[in-house]
């Protein structure tokens, strides 16, 4: 998640402040409630069964797989880091409430650093995976600015705007698939787009990020993976 071309850029202080939070919120206490959500959950599928409402005590079933502590979503998302071939631009992962459903993740970009912040909820792991991969995606974008010869975004994303290159990044480390089409979503990655994603990879030389200390790396293109049916 990063803002549109012409929108503001957010830097850590002014975000926050946006949302009325404070920055240095990482290590917080851990609500109570949060402590004692899967007790409650038991407890609730209990009376569910007990009362034959089937539907609901499936669907809090796989609400109980969720990662909501955020000890344990900075550690699952810093596995996905670890896994990712692209996974040296990131230099740190914050997790905090954001106040706002649709934004799951973010990375800063004026200027770029390779801090991914994820919001503090109860995270699908499959879903949490998709969005680290996708905020990678992103710092590989911001990593590009450096290339001889890149002097657009067109020209580092082969064409893709900046949310498909993300969701591209995403599909090409197997978070998720394809998608058929763009439909009215900025979020998207099709067949096409993947192919784009993958020939600008494959022809790139090292990758040598603008933040922090951090090594010049050659990257390469994963295998490719299955479209949505």
């Amino acid at each position: 998640m990063t803002s549109a071309a012409g929108d503001p850029y957010w830097q850590d202080d002014d975000f926050w402040a946006a949302f009325d939070e404070p920055y240095d919120i990482e290590n917080r206490p851990r609500p109570w409630y949060r402590k004692f959500a899967r007790a409650f959950a038991v407890i609730a599928v209990a009376g569910m069964i007990a009362t034959g409402a089937l539907i609901p005590w499936g669907t809090l079933l796989d609400r109980l797989d969720n990662i909501s502590d955020p000890i344990a979503v900075r550690e699952f998302a810093a596995e996905v880091v670890e896994e990712s071939p692209y996974g040296f631009l990131v230099t740190d992962i914050h997790v905090r409430s954001i106040d706002t459903p649709e934004i799951g993740g973010w990375v800063s970009n004026a200027p770029p650093t390779g801090i991914v912040t994820l919001d503090l909820r109860g995270w699908d792991p499959d879903e949490m995976r998709s969005v680290v991969d996708h905020e990678i995606g992103h710092l590989l974008d911001f990593a590009l600015w450096g290339l001889p010869g890149a002097t657009s975004a067109e020209v580092r994303r082969g064409g893709l705007d900046s949310e498909p290159w993300a969701e591209c990044a995403s599909v090409n480390a197997g978070s998720r698939k394809t998608d058929g089409g763009p439909g009215d979503n900025a979020y998207h990655c099709t067949a096409a787009e993947l192919a784009v994603f993958q020939r600008v990879i494959a022809d790139l030389g090292p990758i040598c990020p603008s933040w922090g200390d951090l090594p010049c790396v050659q990257v390469e293109v994963l295998p490719a993976l299955v479209e949505n049916g």
